[in-house]
């Protein structure tokens, strides 16, 4: 039979069943807490974060420093002021060139170049809409493969601006990845991690466009390689709310008195209990008037 003491404030029980003290219930609150924080760092590691219209990049770039996300998307106008502040932060650039896509294959070469001399360690390059409506997908190789020659050692990233059907997604993933693009970016839409099986020679799915901690989650379970969100902070917050405010135990009133579990019963000459206690278990013999224990 269990026993149950309260050697220091209120019993607790534990999700396994175990029963702790206070101290130990708060030991044990402290060490999900840290298991839960650890879990938001990592998935946070693996996002990256975008500048919205009229945001102050100062305050993205300290919050992305402070996340310890992998970089900080935006454009070229904006490069080296996020450049003074991310210094020596680890924390990389990623510079998106040629708008929305539809401009010339040299203009969005020049650009990375430009972005690549002002410190960017990643380049975004939209695939030019107006090719894909019309399949024009051999102008599409030739273009990424200018782009990539453009970056040299830099990161190139592939980018759909709109979603196309299931079979152009795949198509453009397959292209990014011969061109040598380390990442293909697409907006977030329901089923996208499983562009991941069209995609080759090492290239990762990035999904833009997650503003929600519950989808940038399951992303990440899914596989996906980078997450582009402009509510990280937003995230942050909520995940460790969460971990704070999360019950790890359940109180259990604690027992003064206890009642064996059956009256001994005596056989013979030996004295035994129906239901064996390892702290109240004996066994014994009557020998005269006295009793021996065995």
């Amino acid at each position: 039979m269990e026993k149950q003491t309260q050697t220091n404030g209120i019993l607790t029980k534990a999700e396994n069943g175990a029963v702790l003290t206070a101290a130990e219930a708060e030991e044990f609150r402290a060490y999900k807490r840290k298991k839960r924080i650890a879990e938001v760092t990592g998935a946070l590691a693996r996002s990256e974060a975008g500048i919205g219209n009229g945001e102050d990049v100062q305050r993205v770039c300290e919050r992305a420093v402070r996340l310890r996300q992998a970089a900080v998307r935006l454009p070229l106008t904006k490069l080296s002021m996020a450049a003074y502040y991310l210094k020596t932060s680890g924390v990389k650039l990623d510079c998106t060139v040629g708008g929305d896509g539809e401009t010339l294959a040299k203009v969005k070469a020049y650009e990375a170049k430009l972005a690549v001399k002002r410190g960017a360690g990643e380049i975004t390059v939209a695939v030019t809409p107006s090719f894909l409506d019309s399949c024009r997908y051999n102008e599409i190789r030739r273009e990424l493969k200018k782009v990539r020659r453009a970056v040299g050692r830099a990161t190139l990233k592939v980018r759909m601006e709109k979603t196309s059907s299931p079979t152009t997604v795949a198509r453009v993933a397959r292209l990014a990845s011969d061109a040598g693009a380390a990442f293909f970016s697409v907006p977030y839409f329901p089923g996208c991690e499983r562009i991941r099986v069209d995609m080759t020679n090492g290239c990762k799915l990035e999904v833009s466009g997650v503003n929600t901690a519950e989808l940038l989650k399951s992303l990440i379970a899914a596989g996906v390689g980078r997450v582009v969100t402009e509510r990280a902070w937003e995230i942050y917050s909520e995940w460790i709310r969460e971990a704070n405010e999360e019950p790890i135990a359940s109180e259990v009133k604690p027992k003064t008195e206890e009642k064996p579990a059956s009256a001994p019963t005596t056989v013979g000459k030996l004295l035994v209990t129906s239901k064996p206690d390892p702290e109240t278990d004996y066994r014994c013999r009557l020998e005269g008037s006295d009793l021996k224990f065995l």
